[in-house]
């Protein structure tokens, strides 16, 4: 009877195990899919026109050295559309010039004829910004910078950057899937195979 009762525990045990071993695969599973979600989004959103943006926030990699030490190359900012009337002077604006974005600090807003018009210029240079900068031209305030993220937001952007990391992350997931499988097989034989020795040994004993 204690042999029998010990021999169900195990059972339980390894289906427990196994319950647990499924549990955080389901996990691993669930956290891929939020990365690649995640990395689509991302790619979507700077693959297509300049001006999409996600409830009034764009993504912008800095790409000069101009607004150091405030934010650096290769940072990535993040930029608030917002009313061009709370803008004011120390305001970090993200702005087109050209074929360009730029991000830098309002330092002084003047108005001619109801026109309203910014100058800017970049923490790191010596003279303010040639020309100014004309409200329509203005994406937003920048109200975040993520160091360094710019790098991998530029590889993301190209498509086979994009694909590259997609593959990756599969091939992680069918690895680390395949390792789990072998490992669970490997334990649950070795249990059966102990299980059924006792078994044997109960009967012969019997």
């Amino acid at each position: 009877m204690e042999l029998r009762t010990k021999l169900e525990y195990d059972v339980e045990k390894i289906s427990n195990k196994i319950k647990h071993k499924k549990r955080k695969k389901k996990i691993v599973k669930f956290v891929i899919l939020i990365i690649l979600i995640i990395l689509f989004i991302v790619n979507i959103i700077l693959a297509i026109e300049e001006r999409t943006h996600i409830f009034g926030i764009y993504m912008f990699n800095i790409i000069s050295e101009s607004m150091e030490p405030t934010f650096y190359k290769d940072d990535l900012a993040l930029v608030k559309s917002c009313n061009m009337e709370e803008l004011k002077k120390g305001d970090i604006i993200t702005f087109k010039q050209e074929d360009r974005i730029i991000s830098h600090r309002i330092s002084e807003i003047i108005e001619e004829k109801g026109k309203k018009q910014f100058i800017t210029k970049g923490d790191n240079n010596e003279v303010e910004d040639i020309e100014p900068v004309d409200v329509q031209n203005i994406y937003g305030k920048v109200v975040l910078v993520i160091p360094k993220i710019g790098k991998i937001v530029n590889y993301i952007q190209n498509a086979r950057g994009f694909i590259n990391i997609c593959i990756l992350i599969i091939i992680i997931c069918i690895l680390v899937n395949f390792r789990d499988n072998m490992i669970n097989n490997r334990k649950i034989k070795r249990k059966k195979y102990e299980i059924k020795k006792l078994r044997d040994n109960y009967k012969i004993e019997g």
